[in-house]
């Protein structure tokens, strides 16, 4: 009997608290996969552009070295010009290239950002190695380590926000400022991380870019990409100046994963707050039916409690 009524009790109170619960900003499971989506996309432009720009000069390296096998010393040049500047130029300027893909391919796949108990790398945030280690998991595990490694500063944080602050925070949030204070400073340091790296691939396509420009006036590069077959049709070499202008492409998809990168750092926000303001949602729940019952249970008569 004794059992029964307080079982009633219970459901009744977690009802009423679950309708009390409603009014806090509700999780935008479409806008988060949206983000997932077009962060995971993003990278797989910037890399596959990357893929076609190393192949391309790879191609060109080889017309180079070709041209490096030919005796050039019994043929003489007009005036100072040499074709084997060209070619000593070419070379350099093509490897130089070819090492800015690498550079920016190692920039986006080697663990880098320290996240506490782990680093993660912009291919993992981008989620090409699974859930378990992108910018959800690389924010959860910042959080972990502030958590247990860092009270004090998140504390000293919280004492510094005025009464306003602190109720704006539950009145918004449905969550205590400590907890808002401990998601805020994890997805700050994770794209902190994340747009550091960021700034160097950028800068790094960039350089790639201005790079280029001076290649296309090579002299060798100019023959091999604007030379036409004995019946005036383009040939390879010459088709392949439509690929000269991938490093323009690579800066703008680049600044594009940039602006990703902050959305995915939003999304995860709300999707951890989200998360936070469901386990206090359940945490008040719990409170209040235990005090609830208490007070049901102070009101029972003692021969009920047998």
């Amino acid at each position: 009997m004794r059992k029964r009524i307080f079982t009633v009790i219970i459901a009744l109170i977690l009802a009423v608290s679950n309708v009390n619960a409603t009014g806090y900003p509700v999780f935008d499971i479409s806008g988060w996969l949206a983000a997932i989506d077009q962060l995971y996309s993003q990278y797989e432009m910037v890399m596959n552009t990357i893929t076609q720009i190393e192949n391309q000069y790879n191609m060109i390296q080889q017309n180079i070295e070709r041209a490096k096998g030919i005796d050039w010393e019994n043929i003489r040049f007009d005036g100072d010009f040499d074709i084997r500047d060209d070619i000593k130029d070419a070379n350099k300027r093509v490897n130089r290239l070819l090492n800015s893909a690498r550079n920016i391919k190692d920039l986006m796949t080697k663990p880098s950002i320290n996240c506490g108990y782990g680093s993660y790398s912009l291919a993992d945030l981008c989620g090409m190695n699974g859930a378990e280690h992108n910018f959800f998991a690389a924010c959860k595990d910042t959080t972990n380590y502030m958590t247990d490694n860092m009270k004090m500063a998140v504390t000293g944080i919280v004492e510094g926000l005025d009464a306003d602050q602190k109720r704006s925070i539950w009145i918004k949030y449905g969550i205590s400022p400590r907890n808002y204070i401990f998601v805020q400073q994890s997805i700050a340091q994770v794209k902190d991380g994340a747009s550091k790296l960021m700034a160097k691939v950028n800068e790094e396509a960039r350089n790639m870019k201005r790079e280029e420009d001076t290649l296309r006036k090579n002299n060798i590069v100019k023959a091999a990409t604007e030379s036409r077959d004995s019946e005036g049709n383009i040939t390879q070499g010459a088709a392949n100046e439509a690929q000269l202008y991938l490093s323009s492409e690579l800066v703008d998809k680049t600044s594009e994963l940039t602006e990703s990168v902050e959305d995915m750092a939003a999304a995860v926000a709300n999707k951890m707050i989200a998360e936070e303001n469901e386990k206090q949602a359940e945490a008040d729940e719990l409170e209040a039916a235990q005090k609830q019952l208490e007070v049901v249970e102070s009101r029972v008569p003692n021969y009920f409690k047998k």
